[in-house]
């Protein structure tokens, strides 16, 4: 009986409280459709970097394998088309990003990715040890792509030294 005599006489209280969580539902509401809106245009890349291994048969039965070089892939996970310009490797040195070029050939990576596929760019050893041979062992080393977008997206694959080490080791 107590609490019912209270919201009686305190009326404009009880106004003003349900009035804040009204506003609070309605502000929760129109952030959950702005998302959901947004949700057919997410762009997001997933970046992957590997190994390529080459392998020789040797009369005798012996099979030989050497690294070949390195590949960096990006695959589109988001929900539109993704056009890059830009699919390699980058240093950080003076605080400035370098992508790496190679010297001896051509490189077009331009290619526009729908939802859910892959392209993957291919870099020779001897390329790669040509370009790193003079850097400091202890340089960061990224996995990066650019789009048309302006964007630039960024992973760590290691340092120059761990890179030159991987590409030397006899398998």
């Amino acid at each position: 009986m107590n609490i019912i005599t209270w919201c009686n006489d305190n009326n404009g209280f009880l106004t003003a409280i349900l009035s804040v969580v009204g506003l609070a539902l309605s502000i929760i509401a129109i952030i959950v459709s702005i998302r959901t809106a947004r949700l057919p245009y997410k762009k997001k890349l997933i970046l992957g970097s590997s190994l390529s291994v080459q392998t020789q048969m040797i009369p005798g039965l012996s099979v030989q394998m050497d690294v070949a070089g390195v590949s960096a892939s990006a695959t589109n996970v988001g929900n539109r088309p993704i056009s890059i310009t830009y699919l390699g490797y980058a240093i950080k040195k003076d605080g400035k990003l370098n992508n790496l070029y190679p010297i001896d050939r051509e490189f077009n990576c331009r290619v526009t990715l729908a939802p859910s596929e892959k392209t993957e760019q291919y870099f020779a050893k001897d390329e790669l040890l040509k370009c790193f041979s003079r850097e400091n062992r202890n340089i960061k080393l990224f996995v990066t792509v650019s789009d048309t977008e302006g964007k630039t997206y960024l992973k760590k694959a290691g340092t120059i030294g761990r890179l030159i080490d991987n590409l030397t080791i006899d398998i």
